[in-house]
C-alpha cells in the first residue's frame, strides 16, 4: 500500500509537469492486443513468454510488436525473480511520427513481491531495462543507441464474485518508466500507463481480461520549434493470460 502511494504521489508531480508550457499533448487512439503466460517447470523455476500486437487507430496501424521471454525462479510463494530478453519493433504512427520503422534488442530483469489482503491481491513488480536502440532514420540496428529504463508497476485485482472459486475479477494498475543513463534524450521520465478493466477466469489455467489504459508518453526529442511531444495514447487492451 505505502508503494501505491508513493505511485500517486509522483504521478501528481509528473503531470504537474506536463502542464507546463514548451509542450505539445498529441491524443491517439490504440489497441494492445497481448497473449503472456508461464510455464512452471517444477515448484521454484517457471518460463516466461509475452507476445504484443499494438495497432494505432484500434487496428489498421502498426504501432508496435514485441515479443518478450524469460525465466524465473519462486522465491517464496510472494517473491518472485526473472530476468530474459525482448525484441521490439517500433513503426511509425500518430501525429509526430517517427521517420522510420526501427528494431530494438532488450535485456530485462525483475522482482514480483504479491501481497493477499483477504481476497483483494496487491502485486508490485521492479523492473530494470537494459535497452539497445536502433536509428529511426535509418532503421537499423547497426550502431544501436543504448540506454537504461528502470520501471515500476503497482496492480490490484478485486474478485467481484462470492466465494473462492469466483470467475470475474476486477483490475486496475498504474505504471512508471524512467529513463537514465548518458544517452537519455528529454524523456528522462519516459511514460506512465494507468489502466483498469474486468478479467475473466476462464479455468484454473486461463484468463481472459479486457480494459482501458492511458498511455502518457514523452518523446525523446525536440520538435524543429523546440517543443516537446508528449503522446497521450487511449488504449484497448485485451488480454489472454495462462499459467500452465
Amino acid at each position: 500500500m505505502k508503494n501505491l502511494i508513493l505511485v500517486n504521489l509522483l504521478l501528481a508531480l509528473a503531470y504537474s509537469g506536463f502542464a507546463q508550457a514548451g509542450r505539445i499533448i498529441a491524443p491517439s487512439t490504440h489497441a494492445w492486443y497481448m497473449e503472456n503466460g508461464t510455464i512452471k517447470l517444477n515448484e521454484k523455476w517457471l518460463l516466461f513468454h509475452d507476445v504484443q500486437f499494438r495497432r494505432a487507430d484500434l487496428l489498421p496501424e502498426d504501432q508496435q510488436l514485441l515479443l518478450r521471454a524469460g525465466i524465473g525462479y519462486n522465491l517464496s510463494s510472494s517473491i518472485q525473480i526473472m530476468a530474459g530478453y525482448c525484441f521490439v519493433q517500433t513503426y511509425p504512427y500518430g501525429d509526430f511520427p517517427v521517420r522510420n520503422q526501427f528494431p530494438e534488442n532488450r535485456l530485462w530483469q525483475q522482482l514480483i513481491l504479491k501481497a493477499p489482503i483477504g481476497r483483494t491481491t496487491f502485486i508490485n513488480r521492479y523492473r530494470l531495462e537494459q535497452r539497445y536502440l536502433g536509428n529511426s532514420t535509418t532503421g537499423s540496428l547497426a550502431n544501436p543507441r543504448f540506454e537504461n529504463r528502470a520501471r515500476y508497476l503497482g496492480r490490484v485485482n478485486i474478485p467481484l464474485q462470492k466465494g473462492d472459486e469466483y470467475k470475474l475479477y476486477g483490475f486496475i494498475y498504474d505504471e512508471i518508466f524512467i529513463n537514465f543513463g548518458k544517452n537519455v534524450g528529454v524523456n528522462i521520465y519516459d511514460q506512465n500507463r494507468i489502466a483498469a478493466g474486468l478479467g475473466w477466469k476462464l479455468d484454473k489455467k486461463l484468463n481472459v481480461e479486457l480494459g482501458y489504459m492511458n498511455q502518457m508518453v514523452q518523446q525523446r526529442a525536440l520538435q524543429p520549434n523546440g517543443k516537446s511531444v508528449l503522446e497521450n495514447n487511449h488504449t484497448l487492451i485485451v488480454s489472454l493470460v495462462s499459467n500452465l
